[in-house]
């Protein structure tokens, strides 16, 4: 595996985003997230909200063989193809994905966020659950000097989630959105849904696995 090209690949395409916002009006939001069975197959969740209520107005699911390794800040290349199926096969589309990771707080500025917005041309947001890179000050991340992420808390007490924007869309307008879609859980209640959602899959699919294979043993 050529990982220094890959890193090239992932600098060429951090000149493609688009860091202002370029969209209309937000009526269906959407969160995606991923969960594994077994380390053989990727389990892609979609769910979409309605932006105002968010309430979910629709999921779907994608599976997809699992090819490529846990590699830090090459998780685009191990997840991406997988969210990026279910999104195109959604019937109901979103108007902007929140996806569980990073945007452009990301070592070159490119996590799976962005990778996802510049190949489907949409905005989208990152929403990672830890800290990847760069230098904190007053909830601000930096990366050589320039803002690239955000902290933001449901409460002041809570573990934080780690904001930056994926494409079409600016970093203050990321942080609005995040905020709208949060409530009282630590995540937004887009990823958050996504999580649950693949999780739930994940599970189902377990189940009925551990079934089958209950049922060929020998009595």
């Amino acid at each position: 595996m050529d990982v220094r090209r890959l890193y090239d690949e992932q600098k060429e395409l951090s000149k493609k985003a688009i860091l202002t916002d370029s969209f209309p009006p937000i009526r269906r939001i959407g969160g995606v997230d991923c969960s594994y069975l077994k380390e053989e197959y990727i389990i892609a969740g979609l769910v979409v909200l309605d932006f105002d209520s968010l309430k979910p107005v629709y999921r779907t699911f994608d599976t997809r063989k699992l090819t490529f390794p846990y590699i830090p800040g090459l998780l685009a290349y191990r997840e991406a193809d997988a969210m990026m199926a279910v999104i195109e096969k959604a019937k109901v589309r979103p108007d902007l994905v929140m996806v569980d990771g990073f945007g452009t707080n990301h070592p070159r500025r490119c996590g799976i966020a962005t990778h996802i917005g510049i190949k489907l041309d949409m905005p989208t947001i990152g929403v990672g659950k830890s800290f990847l890179c760069g230098e904190v000050k007053n909830g601000r991340i930096y990366q050589e000097g320039r803002i690239t992420g955000r902290i933001v808390r449901a409460v002041p007490e809570q573990k934080p989630v780690y904001v930056s924007p994926g494409h079409r869309i600016s970093l203050v307008t990321a942080i609005k959105v995040v905020k709208h879609c949060i409530r009282g859980h630590r995540q937004p209640e887009p990823t958050r849904r996504a999580h649950e959602y693949a999780t739930s899959l994940k599970n189902k699919f377990l189940l009925r696995a551990n079934s089958s294979l209950a049922k060929t043993k020998p009595r």
